[in-house]
């Protein structure tokens, strides 16, 4: 198996088990931003120790790549704070975790749009049945 699959379905299965703490969570107690601190600091806690395994070395240093780093850890931090908002606000797991899920069809537009990446008719078509399905699971 690849290892860029492995990782893939690596993520997919972390991630899978973090939408439904969430949800829990945030059904337990009153105020979001608890539930985003300790998430957050749940976070720090597996990334700590790989700062013992994993060199920070800069081959290359790039305050563009630093810059879009911290930019992903600004948004990721704000998709953390709104869909707790929206467990918080009577959202079904079975329906919000599907329904953000569909965020790959919105990153291969963005990447479309911003760095002009190629797409076929088959990932048109894909993205195209994502976003129908967003809209029925939204109904």
């Amino acid at each position: 198996m690849k290892p860029w699959l492995i990782f893939s379905l690596l993520t997919l299965f972390f991630w899978s088990i973090w939408s439904p703490l969430i949800s829990f969570s945030t059904h337990v107690v009153k105020n979001p931003f608890r539930v985003i601190v300790f998430e957050s600091v749940g976070f720090l806690a597996a990334l700590l120790p790989l700062l013992l395994f994993v060199r920070l070395g800069a081959e290359q240093p790039s305050q563009k790549a630093d810059a879009l780093a911290f930019g992903a850890g600004f948004f990721a931090a704000f998709g953390t704070l709104t869909i707790i908002y929206a467990f918080k606000a009577g959202g079904k797991p079975e329906i919000v975790a599907p329904l953000v899920s569909l965020s790959p069809a919105l990153t291969v537009l963005w990447m479309w749009w911003f760095f002009s990446a190629q797409l076929n008719y088959t990932q048109i078509l894909g993205i195209t049945l994502a976003i129908i399905a967003g809209i029925i699971l939204a109904r």
